[in-house]
């Protein structure tokens, strides 16, 4: 069973990730939250922008009947995007690998998407940034150590930059929080745009030019009855 907050005294604020590095940016932001383990079969779709927006809805609508009314849930998804393939998390060593083949002596763009959703409420609300990360030339035996520390079989695309893949990185053109997986403009934005109160989230929302500049956000429907797959019902708008 996911490790669900009560009704009276579980936190205003779920995360729906056990991911370290998620739930590591929402201790920076200063945000009181709780996480809950979802376990969801992603989707891989034509896009990159496609396949962020739909898994972090449908992680968002998976944990929704399992939380108290009016919980904020906070749910994202992140992929790589290298030549001409949407990459998410490897399924093994081999696919690890192979991916990393595909992002050595490349600019990789990342995407990650945020959904934040209130239970009770008719919508929530999508926010995604983007940044690029320019990966050095990878040898061999510098794949096969990486490999071997396992960080890339529990990232997108079989590359991280929060620990041991930041020291193959040349150059990043945008947030590290968005290639870490939890883009923190995004994040902030679709948080102001539900009105969610300043005593469980921040004090202040991120300056509008800075939103407009690099956040793509819009609001989607919550469906009235939700079924044991969601995805059924939410296919990307």
């Amino acid at each position: 069973m996911p490790d669900v907050p009560s009704a009276t005294i579980g936190p205003a604020i779920v995360l729906a990730s056990e991911s370290p590095q998620r739930k590591a940016i929402l201790e920076e932001l200063g945000i009181q939250f709780r996480a809950m383990s979802m376990d969801v079969d992603e989707v891989t779709l034509d896009t990159p922008d496609a396949t962020v927006q739909e898994n972090a809805k449908l992680k968002a609508l998976t944990a929704l009947p399992l939380v108290p009314d009016r919980t904020i849930i906070i749910a994202a998804d992140t992929v790589l995007f290298s030549r001409g393939r949407v990459l998410g998390k490897p399924k093994d060593r081999v696919t690890a690998r192979e991916y990393l083949l595909m992002l050595s002596g490349q600019r990789v763009r990342a995407s990650s998407a945020v959904a934040v959703v209130r239970k009770g409420d008719h919508d929530g609300v999508l926010a995604q940034e983007n940044a690029e990360v320019v990966i050095k030339a990878l040898s061999d035996s510098e794949i096969a150590w990486y490999v071997e520390t396992e960080e890339p079989l529990s990232r997108a695309g079989a590359f991280g930059i929060s620990r041991y893949g930041e020291i193959f990185v040349e150059k990043i053109e945008g947030a590290h929080s968005c290639i870490s997986g939890l883009p923190k403009t995004a994040l902030l934005a679709a948080l102001a745009a539900l009105s969610v109160p300043c005593s469980c989230a921040m004090s202040v929302s991120p300056p509008m030019d800075i939103v407009t500049s690099r956040v793509q956000m819009r609001r989607f429907e919550i469906p009235v009855r939700l079924d044991r797959n969601p995805h059924t019902k939410c296919a990307t708008e």
